[in-house]
């Protein structure tokens, strides 16, 4: 593929640190690129129901957008800490396509780039203005696009229109119903044609969205639990807590509390 233009459309970075994370487990499904790094410990990564990969202390895995991570984090044996950092990033090409639709990235980042992205990454938590982070973004999107491989065939259309139907409305209450409509497909075609492309139901992946964004919420602004609640879909309260407490072993307070001292 020709890639004429690069755009950034969005970026947020974060961080921390923590010795009282071990061994916690989350699943999440983000609309963006997710560039991450152990600094101290390591990661267990898997996307969808593949194979599990480990960073490394020091190691970088990369999430596409709309794929189901579950993240392990592991502290470091000698320090008892795990420092974290992440990019995440929506990166459009030639003004029509998101980067990681038309390109696949390996999960963990080579070795032969791993010093390269390090070094971006410490430039970029140290700089102090806007001029200096932008550079920063586009040098990893420059090191991503060397480990890149440009797709043969993106997601089916049904697909495509079903995950963007669920990005478009997951603050409203919608079913599978709902969502096979946007598809011409049956809600009983959908749902295993959907469970057999992204490894989870429809309504796993729109629960695990809605908790996405909601963490996204909790990380970066200082609205209620409850309004966060109600802005990702789920208007019960105590199921929002039950839900988000299964996916991230933390309850939404903790998880703002753990957060709010990060690195970004």
């Amino acid at each position: 593929m020709n890639i004429e233009k690069i755009h950034i459309e969005y970026i947020h970075k974060n961080g921390f640190t923590s010795n009282a994370h071990d061994g916690i487990c989350h699943t999440k499904i983000l609309p963006y690129l997710s560039v991450a790094q152990s600094v101290e410990g390591s990661y267990d990564i898997q996307l969808n129901n593949g194979i599990t990969h480990n960073t490394g202390s020091g190691g970088f895995f990369i999430a596409p957008s709309n794929v189901q991570q579950r993240i392990i984090h592991n502290m470091d044996s000698i320090s008892k800490n795990i420092t974290c950092r992440w990019v995440y990033i929506k990166i459009k090409i030639n003004d029509i396509y998101n980067f990681d639709e038309k390109f696949n990235l390996p999960t963990i980042l080579p070795e032969n780039v791993k010093a390269k992205m390090n070094s971006v990454f410490d430039k970029l938590f140290c700089a102090d203005n806007t001029f200096d982070e932008y550079i920063c973004y586009y040098e990893i999107v420059k090191l991503l696009s060397l480990v890149a491989n440009e797709k043969e065939q993106s997601l089916p259309p049904y697909l495509e229109q079903a995950l963007r139907y669920i990005k478009d409305n997951y603050g409203e209450k919608i079913s599978v119903e709902d969502i096979a409509k946007q598809t011409h497909l049956s809600a009983s075609h959908l749902f295993v044609v959907f469970k057999k492309q992204m490894g989870v139901s429809p309504i796993c992946f729109l629960n695990n969205y809605r908790l996405s964004v909601a963490a996204e919420l909790l990380q970066g602004t200082t609205k209620s639990i409850n309004q966060i609640a109600s802005e990702v879909g789920i208007n019960d309260s105590i199921y929002f807590n039950k839900m988000f407490k299964k996916h991230y072993q933390m309850s939404p307070s903790k998880y703002r509390e753990i957060f709010k001292n990060g690195l970004g």
